[in-house]
């Protein structure tokens, strides 16, 4: 992905990479049986990692490309205060916003390691209110449909740091779900959601389909 004048494109380019990830998901779910314990987590935690890496990245740039002007797909240009400033300084923006401080000095960021996280969908409602943007609308109304992404969150982080902070996370979500019997973090994809009674893994794929279309309308 990169920063576009189309918004319709960083979405298919979602769609496309969560499609790609959910058939990796359904042809380990025909060939799981024969692995050994260590390898069947090693593809569950690499389709976590890589759906929440392409969630994360989906939000960095419809958020800066919307902040410098982007066409939507309604066909609209979006707008906004900050549309002369460049890529790492709506990044210091955005992070300052997710923080919850107040905007003083604009700066700008020396990497991208600096960056906040942008899938956070808390941070993700501070960060569009404070840039306030032409779409923000669009843009709020998309994270509303996710009730069980940030689960994902919760997931990859637990996966990436087993600790006991993070295992209570995981086991506050359980309540949410059933079948949620685990032997290591990256096993929770294989929860059951009871709105659709199929694996979690399947809910967060099609969230994340779904906040992209809504969110480049």
């Amino acid at each position: 992905m990169l920063i576009t004048n189309s918004l319709e494109l960083l979405a298919l380019k979602l769609d496309a990479r969560a499609s790609l990830l959910d058939a990796n998901f359904d042809r380990f779910l025909h060939n799981r049986k024969g692995m050994c314990r260590f390898d069947r987590s090693s593809i569950q935690e690499g389709l976590i990692s890589n759906l929440w890496q392409a969630w994360c990245m989906f939000c960095r740039y419809v958020i800066i490309s919307s902040t410098k002007g982007a066409l939507t797909q309604s066909g609209a240009y979006t707008t906004s205060s900050y549309l002369n400033n460049s890529e790492m300084e709506i990044a210091y923006i955005a992070k300052v916003l997710a923080q919850g401080s107040n905007l003083g000095t604009i700066k700008s960021l020396s990497g991208t390691y600096q960056e906040h996280t942008w899938g956070d969908l808390n941070k993700f409602t501070l960060v569009i209110s404070g840039i306030k943007p032409s779409n923000e609308v669009n843009l709020l109304n998309s994270i509303s449909v996710c009730t069980r992404l940030k689960h994902l969150q919760v997931c990859r982080n637990a996966a990436a740091h087993i600790t006991k902070s993070t295992i209570s996370d995981l086991n506050s979500a359980r309540v949410s779900y059933s079948k949620t019997s685990f032997q290591h973090p990256v096993d929770m994809l294989f929860w059951i959601d009871p709105v659709t009674s199929d694996f979690l893994w399947k809910s967060w794929v099609d969230e994340v389909k779904t906040a992209a279309s809504i969110a480049v309308q």
